[in-house]
């Protein structure tokens, strides 16, 4: 490999502009030119790694590990990790994690120190905590304490100990998606030792199918922070008793501070938002919405959105945006009669600050005819809203997420 003739600069330029654009082929390309190329290529190259993309999930893992094994500078360029166990199609005639089986990871987690993303799934079941090897463990628990990391998502993890939770409010971003707190486990009763162990940080909040006691844990977490610092509640909810009420909990430890609420139940059953009650948000800006048309919603695709909207019609409030996610949508004769009702409620003095509504339809759960008819449709059906100018779109996503967008 030569050395480039081409002043520094401009070679870091050039890499930059190409890692901007994510241009991963041009990247291997320049990595190959010369030695003033490859370190800067490295530096995008390597920066996020996803092992919960490619099947083998094991196979690939094994080659990271020999590749940052034998070149640890390496390490020092990832950003991101995304880790996914074993999925149903991707067991190799056993039945054993490869995540809990492979004695490396341990050692691969500590050659990357300047982590700021992380992401632990297992994919095929709910998995016990202490199932884990006592090193990795020990290794997830030093990696949480990076002053580099502020993403943590975690999915399908049963017994999860509470004061490791709790500590991971120091991030500004956390996501669980089923995830279930130790129920021996005790919780510290003592405030202020909370308050000097870790010190909140938590910005953004996405909890999909996440367990009431779970959530206790959080709203404790939150409400022993000496300021609110939460401003975005996504919530996925489940059917256990006492979930909502978790959620009301967790959002009046959170403060007055949260600006963005998302409520994203299944689009396959109807779900209460029980005692979740938003007026007592002030500074709340924008709001998120996920419907189902399916004809086993006997009352509409709206109730709940209706009566959580209904608690801040009352009062002027600082509503900006709202996004509905819309699936299964269909075009019949009670189409005009479904949206009268949500028509009426943000047309009022309320939410006079509503600048905008974004209607999303999912092209996974809509058949492309009925989204062209709906969008015929669309444009007659909030006529109160269109009088009092607020912008209103209608627009396809190939896939909507169901959370953490």
């Amino acid at each position: 490999m030569t050395q480039s003739t081409l002043p520094q600069e401009l070679i870091e330029s050039i890499i930059d502009e190409l890692g901007h654009e994510d241009d991963t082929e041009a990247l291997k390309q320049c990595s190959l030119v010369s030695r003033a190329f490859v370190y800067q290529s490295q530096r995008y190259l390597f920066r996020a790694i996803d092992l919960d993309r490619r099947l083998p999930r094991k196979k690939y893992y094994q080659r990271f590990h020999r590749l940052i094994g034998t070149r640890p500078h390496i390490g020092e360029h990832v950003r991101e990790l995304r880790l996914g166990d074993n999925g149903e199609d991707d067991f190799d005639g056993s039945d054993v994690s490869w995540i809990s089986s492979t004695k490396t990871l341990p050692h691969s987690l500590q050659l990357l120190p300047r982590l700021e993303s992380f992401s632990l799934t297992f994919n095929s079941e709910l998995t016990p905590w202490k199932s884990l090897p006592a090193d990795l463990r020990s290794s997830i628990g030093r990696l949480f304490r990076l002053p580099t990391l502020h993403t943590v998502a975690l999915e399908f993890i049963t017994a999860f100990p509470p004061q490791l939770l709790m500590s991971l409010g120091q991030m500004r971003t956390l996501s669980l998606s089923c995830v279930e707190v130790d129920p021996m486990a005790p919780l510290p009763a003592d405030t202020e030792y909370m308050q000097s162990r870790w010190g909140m940080a938590l910005e953004n909040l996405f909890l999909r199918g996440t367990s009431p006691a779970t959530i206790s844990v959080i709203a404790s977490a939150l409400g022993s922070a000496t300021s609110p610092t939460l401003r975005r509640l996504t919530v996925t909810p489940t059917f256990e008793s006492g979930f909502s009420d978790a959620i009301g909990e967790l959002i009046k430890q959170s403060g007055e501070n949260l600006k963005t609420f998302e409520w994203l139940p299944s689009i396959h059953f109807a779900s209460s938002a029980g005692p979740i009650y938003l007026a007592s948000l002030p500074h709340l800006r924008s709001l998120r919405f996920a419907v189902s048309f399916r004809r086993t919603h006997a009352n509409g695709p709206f109730p709940e959105v209706l009566r959580l909207l209904g608690q801040l019609s009352h009062e002027p409030n600082s509503i900006e945006s709202i996004i509905i996610d819309c699936h299964c949508v269909r075009v019949g004769d009670k189409i005009a009669t479904e949206w009268r009702p949500l028509d009426k409620v943000l047309s009022k003095p309320a939410f006079d600050a509503l600048k905008q509504i974004r209607v999303r339809l999912s092209t996974s759960t809509t058949s492309a005819m009925e989204r062209h008819k709906f969008t015929l449709a669309f444009q007659d059906l909030l006529p109160m809203l269109q009088s009092k100018g607020t912008e209103i779109s209608v627009m396809t996503l190939a896939d909507i997420p169901a959370w953490c967008e």
